[in-house]
């Protein structure tokens, strides 16, 4: 898939065909489907270029599906997950996959957990075997489970208490989505980490870790015919979890939104000499067509160094800045629009937040043209044709789609809505999302 070459002439306007057609019908991704009969989803992508191929496995838990007493679960088993399993004991994968030349690694956020490896085409086979093997017998080896509680513990610190913008996050999380599943530490609470038990952890794993919650992405250098029957091999002797689905079903959307109505101010001690902030409004869930119009939004005010934000309190005479972003993040079951930056020390903060939200909603009539939102547009399809030239990109792109959508092909509507984005939609959002009730957190060492 010469994806580059759709790209140029997207950009340059050159060609006869992209003139009739939209952005998602030049984009065509050949994609086999697999579902065996036990719901694990698989979908593999041929790319011979190279003799390697990635493997993704996607799992629909995250810090959401947690509860006050376990959480950070989902974090905790991510980390055991590597600590072996019935057939491929301590230490095995590791062994086996960094003497093959290949890497491994896995995340977990609010909405799920992810493994990932990336390995030459010849040990596809072994990779699914182990992969099949700590889905079904992860050992959670007592001493292993304690050993790795304090390196859980250690993370947790050198990513929070440690770290001012660890900390400016959190509380603003804690902050907006008090009350909810969102408002809570991925890695956990300390108290929970400390006390949480093997029983616990199994539990939630069985519950959680299984082929109906899973989606498995390969792409690659491999045989689609011989892949399939790899993954039937290994994955299709594997039980369904009997209540995963429940699990889900229990976790309304309306659990997940914002519980305040009025403006909430935070400060918060920490070892930054001069003041962290962030500005968080609520905004909507992934898949909403008003979140790609605020994608847009806070590329134009707060990315590169023409943004908005840059230019009104750093690019000045006297910066009240050194460093200005925005963002917009939309979750599974819900979404916000944050800006953030440091402040020059001695800057009063009472005053910067209402000169901040005042100039946002200046921003909605003054920084929205139709060169700024096309200026974005084009570095989104630049951002996204290089993700898709690489194995692990392509993969994650679909996966992403599969886990939050439930179909892989949701990349189509997408793009559409991002291709059909207006000034006047651009303009609506924005005026929107600043009017509404924010958050406004601060971290610093305030006697410094």
């Amino acid at each position: 898939m010469k994806f580059w070459l759709v790209l140029f002439a997207l950009l340059m306007g050159c060609s006869s065909v992209t003139e009739k057609k939209t952005l998602s019908e030049n984009i065509h991704i050949d994609v086999e489907e697999l579902k065996l009969d036990n719901g694990l989803t698989a979908l593999i992508v041929r790319n011979p270029k190279l003799p390697i191929f990635s493997l993704q496995l996607f799992y629909k838990v995250g810090g959401k599906n947690e509860v006050p007493g376990i959480t950070g679960a989902s974090h905790f088993l991510e980390h055991m997950m590597f600590k072996g399993a019935k057939k491929y004991g301590k230490s095995t994968m590791d062994f086996i996959i960094e003497g093959s030349g290949g890497s491994t690694n896995a995340y977990t956020t609010n909405d799920q957990t992810v493994y990932y490896e990336n390995l030459p085409s010849t040990q596809l086979e072994k990779i699914l075997d182990i992969e099949s093997d700590r889905m079904e017998n992860l050992l959670l080896d007592e001493d292993d489970f304690n050993k790795e509680r304090e390196v859980v513990l250690e993370e947790r610190k050198m990513r929070y208490e440690n770290s001012p913008r660890g900390q400016l996050y959190l509380e603003m999380m804690q902050t907006l989505y008090k009350g909810t599943p969102y408002g809570r530490s991925v890695i956990g609470d300390i108290p929970d980490l400390k006390s949480v038990s093997r029983e616990q952890i199994f539990k939630y794993f069985k519950r959680f870790y299984a082929p109906n919650n899973a989606t498995l992405i390969l792409v690659g250098d491999v045989d689609i015919s011989e892949a399939k029957s790899i993954i039937k091999e290994k994955f299709g002797k594997i039980s369904s979890s009997p209540s995963v689905e429940e699990a889900h079903k229990e976790l309304k959307e309306e659990d997940f939104a914002p519980k305040w109505t009025i403006h909430q101010t935070l400060a918060k001690k920490g070892e930054s000499p001069n003041p962290l902030f962030m500005l968080a409004f609520p905004t909507y869930k992934a898949g909403h067509p008003k979140g790609y119009s605020l994608d847009v939004l806070s590329s134009i005010i707060g990315s590169g160094k023409s943004a908005s934000l840059i230019n009104q309190y750093i690019l000045i005479e006297k910066p009240i800045a050194t460093s200005m972003y925005s963002a917009h993040q939309s979750l599974e079951k819900s979404g916000f629009f944050f800006v953030g930056g440091e402040l020059v020390r001695g800057v009063k903060l009472p005053e910067f937040r209402e000169d901040l939200i005042k100039r946002l909603g200046g921003f909605c009539d003054s920084e929205i043209t139709e060169r700024n939102i096309q200026k974005v547009k084009n570095n989104y399809l630049t951002g996204l044709y290089g993700g898709l030239d690489t194995n692990a990109g392509l993969g994650s792109f679909l996966g992403e789609r599969q886990l939050i959508f439930n179909d892989w092909r949701f990349y189509k509507k997408e793009l559409d809505m991002y291709e059909g984005v207006t000034v006047n939609d651009v303009k609506a959002v924005c005026k929107e999302a600043f009017s509404k009730p924010s958050v406004f957190v601060s971290v610093w060492n305030m006697h410094k």
